[in-house]
């Protein structure tokens, strides 16, 4: 019998799989998130990992090669929302009872915010 974490997972991997969440369901799967976490546990880590994904975007958005200081209000917003998500998440049972080394995999497959050596001030 399938839990409701599996079944979640399941859902969003029938969407295509061009998709952030065929693939973040793909990478949870792989992972077994779905045995040591529920699916709320689940859907905060899918908001997080979405989270991150758009700050890398705005983050990392050129026009005409530089980046635009009139998007710093966006930047900083989609940073924040970031920062709250993780914490949510953090605060969860699910996280707090996963070994170090597995709270590192997750955090580098699905909360990596990095700048790109193209957006940093020269």
């Amino acid at each position: 019998m399938k839990n409701d974490a599996q079944i979640f997972l399941e859902q969003l991997a029938s969407l295509p799989s061009d998709t952030f969440e065929n693939r973040f369901s793909e990478k949870s799967t792989k992972l077994g998130l779905s045995k040591v976490l529920n699916r709320n546990e689940l859907t905060l880590l899918y908001e997080a990992a979405l989270r991150a994904v758009l700050c890398n975007t705005v983050i990392n958005s050129l026009i005409n090669g530089k980046v635009d200081p009139k998007d710093e209000p966006r930047r900083s917003k989609s940073e924040e929302e970031f920062m709250v998500a993780c914490e949510i998440f953090y605060a969860s049972a699910g996280w707090q009872n996963l070994t170090p080394r597995e709270q590192q995999r997750i955090q580098k497959l699905f909360m990596h915010v990095s700048v790109a050596k193209t957006s940093l001030a020269g």
